[in-house]
């Protein structure tokens, strides 16, 4: 165990906090990876202290972690009224044993919070989520079952045997939720050494499963897809073995790499499909019924005599609706219910990326979804890797251009940038929109103004913004220059640190000639030895300063980034002269 939460620590960069906090953070991770599937930070969703004996607070929303009022405005800015919440709460204690007076101090902690107005001290993290969850409940009528999920975990380093009066604290917490009906489903889990490791393995251990094949031809060998097959399986078996995970529950993470999530049962298509396996006429005509399911592995086996195929790490890229369906109605599927698989071996990403493209393009799926298939993020990809071949794995970062792509290599995870990530810094240092990249994440995919990706911009703009803002994010985590005081205007201090790199306000447009000679001065001076670029970050935090300490939400208005530009303009001309 402890191997692994200094493994976490090291990742994420927090190897200078206690003990007690590190295992806070590994617990919490574990926990909410089980139910988010994109990259985060555990330390946004612990607590600082102990507040009211809750150390840990995740909402998601729609597949997204929601983090901020704003995040959860946004959230419920959308035509679904379908929308699956989910609220992780945990308490962690690192003794080796579950103790009753510790528990029942839990539910005290736990129904004061619920209650939306605690008498008990409560920390930022604690009232921020608080807040998100009035808007959630505000909202009710676009989630999914008009109330969330209440997911809660009590983690220990010990052993759960589930001893009577254990047990029972734990089954008058789960009562003492469900009597708020808050919650349209509510889980309470203890988690000994053994259960927190297993969620930790699922993090990093290869995707398998078996599933046997009813028919099946192979297609010919293409460039890039040595190998694929169109196949008939049986329903029921499908959804036993490639979607469900050990606790019964639908494997999401198999549906990374699919652009949309689940509408639900309520969404035209998916009603569809729903009633077609009512009919007891027509279920047996499911395989003809449905446009079907694609699924890409880079590695697949196909054992011809047993008619049995083996995948490695797969990914249902298109027919996320169809399988999702079909867990929702595993009820219904008899052994006369089939659906056709599409079944493609590829382990190059451009191929698998050319696929994903293909396979969604005629569903109304919002474009910001296909940036990371666009040409160009293809090729800032591939610039990210040049530049990594000629400097030390100390400055190296990584453009993770399809979701979890990375899974594996062994990389820190503060050095990989996803596809948003790298967009949030090339529009809050080159696009000169930081307010923007400040705001809820789609507002920077959204927003008319900005142009990402484009053809014509040159690679280095992307590479340079994303360095920067990593090279100022270990100075936040080391708590150097008090830039740990300047984390919510990190987007402004990015934006600045190219006007003081150059001693000069003037940049080249993103398709200029001299863009890349532009990027490479900021480049080498991320990367220099005497790390001379900390200087240049101190004289970003005095613009700040000097402008005034934003309020959460003059940070998202172009004013501040208005205001902070002219400060910067007027330091940069006093130095001309």
């Amino acid at each position: 165990m402890k191997n692994h939460v200094a493994e976490l620590a090291r990742d994420f960069e927090h190897q200078d906090l206690r003990e007690s906090k590190l295992y806070e953070l590994f617990c919490n991770y574990c926990v909410t990876s089980k139910h988010y599937f994109g990259r985060f930070d555990p330390k946004i969703v612990t607590t600082d202290e102990d507040d009211a004996s809750i150390d840990g607070v995740a909402i998601i929303v729609d597949g997204d972690l929601v983090t901020t009022l704003d995040d959860a405005e946004e959230a419920f800015r959308t035509h679904k009224t379908n929308l699956t919440v989910d609220v992780i709460i945990t308490q962690v204690k690192s003794g080796e044993q579950f103790k009753k007076d510790e528990i029942s101090n839990f539910n005290l902690g736990l129904n004061d919070y619920l209650s939306l107005d605690p008498k008990l001290p409560n920390g930022e993290l604690n009232s921020d989520s608080i807040e998100i969850l009035k808007i959630v409940f505000a909202n009710l009528k676009k989630v999914r079952n008009r109330r969330p999920n209440a997911h809660i975990y009590y983690c220990t380093s010990g052993t759960y045997s589930a001893e009577r009066e254990i047990k029972a604290c734990f089954e008058i917490i789960k009562r003492s939720v469900e009597e708020t009906e808050l919650f349209f489903n509510v889980t309470v889990k203890p988690l000994g050494r053994g259960e927190i490791l297993k969620l930790y393995a699922a993090l990093t251990e290869k995707n398998e499963a078996k599933l046997k094949l009813l028919d099946y031809f192979g297609m010919p060998q293409m460039p890039g897809i040595p190998q694929s097959y169109v196949a008939v399986v049986n329903a029921k078996k499908y959804v036993d073995e490639l979607l469900v995970d050990d606790d019964g529950n639908l494997r999401q993470s198999v549906f990374e790499e699919n652009v949309r999530s689940f509408l639900g049962n309520t969404n035209d298509v998916n009603s569809a499909i729903q009633a077609t396996l009512n009919s007891p006429e027509k279920r047996n005509l499911f395989s003809v019924l449905n446009n079907g399911i694609t699924i890409v592995a880079p590695e697949l086996t196909l054992t011809a005599n047993t008619r049995e195929i083996h995948l490695t790490n797969y990914q249902i890229i298109n027919g996320c609706q169809t399988s999702s369906t079909l867990y929702e109605n595993r009820a219904l599927l008899t052994e006369s219910v089939n659906v056709i698989v599409k079944f493609v071996e590829s382990s190059d990403n451009e191929g698998a990326g050319d696929i994903i493209a293909a396979t969604n393009s005629q569903s109304d799926i919002p474009k910001e979804a296909f940036f990371g298939l666009r040409d160009k993020a293809k090729l800032v990809q591939k610039y990210f890797l040049a530049q990594n071949q000629n400097i030390s794995t100390d400055n190296q970062i990584h453009f993770e251009r399809r979701q979890s792509e990375y899974r594996g290599r062994g990389y820190q995870v503060t050095r990989i940038f996803d596809v948003r990530e790298v967009a949030r810094c090339y529009a809050a240092m080159f696009l000169d929109i930081p307010h923007n990249s400040a705001r809820y994440v789609n507002a920077i995919f959204a927003a008319n103004d900005t142009k990402l990706f484009e053809e014509t911009d040159h690679e280095s703009y992307y590479y340079a913004a994303a360095l920067t803002l990593y090279k100022y994010q270990t100075l936040i985590n080391g708590r150097k220059i008090n830039a740990h005081n300047y984390v919510k205007v990190r987007w402004h201090i990015i934006q600045l640190f190219k006007w003081f790199c150059h001693g000069k306000m003037d940049t080249p447009q993103p398709n200029a000639k001299k863009a890349e000679q532009y990027a490479m001065k900021l480049i080498e001076l991320l990367n220099s030895e005497d790390k001379a670029y900390i200087k240049v970050f101190e004289k970003c935090q005095k613009i700040i300063d000097l402008v005034g300490f934003p309020s959460d939400d003059v940070l998202k208005r172009g004013r501040f980034t208005q205001d902070i530009m002219a400060a910067a303009e007027k330091r940069v001309q006093r130095k001309e002269r």
